[in-house]
């Protein structure tokens, strides 16, 4: 039942409205752009962001400004279900960014967005990748275009339902009939790519990692600088993640 005084709107619904704008946000943002982007009074938000910094979902700087808070991280990431994900996908990841010297990430399904839940940086690695728990666009990255082609999230689909994506830059893919079939292409060849689509410079590939049972769970990506010869690792990418698969039970 509401508790707010917002009409249908309850206590928990708007501290969850809160934590997600800050989870969106690139960077640590204002009360003002919280209220905004959570469409919640500033006073109200002001009241919840003091109880959720109290219990370490928010960190505030010393700016004043606000970001998501270790204990947030601290909560997710005891799911059993992720860290088992994470337990058996560390060591084929630290392979993996050994032998290629790059960015190896992790991620799944999110609201709307691929969350990376792990990542591995080999000592040539480009630094523009999520941080652990931060989130990563469908349409324009590796990760988010295998989800995008293997996930059956009604959150995940409703992004093919939009007529106009976010342009990253001149490469991104802001069309829904481009993306659709770009990510045929990724159900065919099991490997999906970004180039220069959300960072100029940078491209990454990246490969889906199934259950025991043939369920998709996660997408496995490198991240490499755009002179890098991605589709060379492709293969690479794409064995790992079989590993990967190979390592998961059922319900992963």
């Amino acid at each position: 039942m509401p508790t707010s005084n917002e009409p249908g709107r309850s206590s928990t619904s708007r501290v969850f409205a809160i934590l997600h704008a800050c989870r969106r946000s690139a960077a640590p943002m204002t009360l003002t752009e919280i209220s905004r982007r959570s469409g919640i009074p500033v006073a109200t938000a002001y009241r919840l962001s003091r109880e959720l910094i109290a219990e370490g979902a928010l960190e505030r700087n010393d700016d004043g400004s606000l970001q998501i808070g270790i204990g947030l991280w601290e909560l997710g990431s005891a799911a059993p279900r992720q860290r088992g994900l994470r337990r058996a996908a560390r060591p084929v990841m630290q392979s993996l960014a050994g032998h290629t010297r790059t960015v190896v990430h992790l991620a799944v399904a999110g609201h709307h967005e691929a969350v990376c839940v792990d990542k591995v940086a080999g000592p040539r690695a480009v630094s523009n990748v999520a941080e652990v728990a931060g989130s990563l666009p469908l349409h324009a990255t590796g990760v988010g275009k295998v989800i995008l082609a293997y996930s059956d999230d009604p959150d995940v689909c409703a992004v093919l339902q939009c007529t106009s994506l976010r342009r990253y830059t001149a490469r991104t893919i802001a069309g829904p009939g481009r993306l659709a079939a770009e990510l045929a292409g990724v159900r065919d060849a099991q490997v999906g790519y970004s180039r220069g689509e959300l960072t100029v410079g940078t491209t990454s590939v990246a490969a889906p990692v199934f259950d025991a049972e043939g369920r998709f769970v996660a997408a496995l990506g490198v991240l490499a600088p755009e002179a890098e010869q991605v589709d060379r690792l492709a293969p690479e990418v794409r064995r790992a993640a079989d590993a990967i698969s190979r390592r998961l039970p059922a319900n992963a």
